[in-house]
């Protein structure tokens, strides 16, 4: 989060503009990440902005596929787009292979 901080902010401005926060304390630590980088939380915010924000069926640490690193810039599609988890080669590699299946 803290390497790719423009990445995970872009990420955490889609998933505000698409109300994916349940908690309130969660989506205000966004907010702070937003305006003032992630190096600004406390160890305290920290906790709750992982434990019932980022981490709570928003982030997918690898592809379930080939179970490389997701980028942020393709999280969302991993998990609220495309629903499959998988990195953007292996969705790519997967719809083909299905659309091939279809033809």
């Amino acid at each position: 989060m803290l390497r790719e901080s423009s990445k995970f902010i872009s990420y955490l401005k889609e998933l505000i503009s698409e109300n994916r926060f349940d908690d309130g304390e969660a989506l205000e630590i966004s907010l702070l990440i937003i305006k003032n980088g992630p190096e600004s939380l406390s160890d305290k915010q920290w906790c709750v902005f992982l434990e019932n924000g980022i981490l709570r069926d928003k982030y997918v640490d690898k592809c379930e596929r080939c179970f490389e690193h997701i980028p942020w810039s393709n999280m969302y599609s991993a998990i609220f787009i495309n629903k499959d988890y998988l990195c953007a080669n292996c969705s790519y590699f997967e719809n083909k292979v299905t659309l091939h299946k279809y033809l």
